[in-house]
């Protein structure tokens, strides 16, 4: 039976700023935590995007795709098993900055990990993707730069990720971290902004956070981490 009590992480967003691009895990062993959830590919050139037990990529091209769960590998992601029998509460013509601030303050989310699930239409729609990257990886704050931005004037889909509060900064990005995917699958990315005309709202909240760490990569193992520099490109870029 699904444990809806748990969070699964691979990996720490401070190895993304820091430019540590390499597959840890597959795709395939991901999902053996979870059905749902976010993270990027190794080189950091796909979105990734598990919705009901299917891992999808999205790339710079914005060409929604299926991933290999063999060949496939993350270097970081988080994931769950998704408990759809949670109350739904239907949201209408809302921002995306009223929607984050409606859901800390109506969930009580402040000081927990909390799966977001939101189905609706969706208009003035903004995600993005970066290029593949090559060794050496630059960091990401440099990456960023040069993302490509997929608009959507409107749109049937999922929105799904997560809220991390600010005392796990570091391991996670603090705040909201949020995919986007189509229902015909025309369209997904990192979430940047939205309008919502109406959407089915579930949050799902865990008492249990288990981090899984790639030990067995030597640069995870050797690398001296600059924080403070780390977790202000996290919070310009995320």
């Amino acid at each position: 039976m699904a444990d809806f009590s748990k969070i699964y992480q691979h990996g720490i967003l401070a190895q993304i700023m820091d430019g540590q691009y390499d597959g840890t895990t597959t795709v395939g062993d991901l999902l053996t935590h979870g059905d749902f959830g976010i993270g990027t590919t190794t080189g950091i050139g796909v979105e990734l995007i598990v919705l009901d037990g299917k891992a999808y990529g999205v790339p710079s091209s914005g060409k929604v795709r299926l991933l290999d769960l063999q060949t496939e590998k993350v270097p970081f992601a988080t994931v769950n098993f998704f408990d759809k029998q949670l109350p739904k509460e239907t949201l209408t013509d809302m921002t995306s900055a009223a929607f984050e601030k409606h859901a800390v303050e109506h969930g009580a989310l402040q000081n927990v990990f909390t799966a977001v699930r939101l189905h609706g239409e969706f208009t003035d729609v903004l995600a993005r993707s970066a290029d593949q990257q090559q060794k050496p990886y630059p960091p990401f704050a440099t990456v960023a730069a040069s993302q490509h931005e997929f608009h959507a004037d409107k749109l049937q889909a999922t929105i799904l990720g997560y809220y991390t509060p600010s005392v796990y900064e570091g391991a996670a990005a603090a705040g909201f971290h949020l995919h986007i995917l189509a229902d015909d699958h025309s369209f997904g990315g990192h979430l940047l902004h939205f309008h919502i005309k109406q959407a089915d709202l579930q949050l799902q909240v865990f008492d249990d956070f288990q981090l899984h760490l790639p030990t067995s990569n030597k640069i995870f193992r050797d690398r001296q981490l600059d924080l403070p520099t780390l977790k202000a490109a996290m919070r310009k870029t995320e």
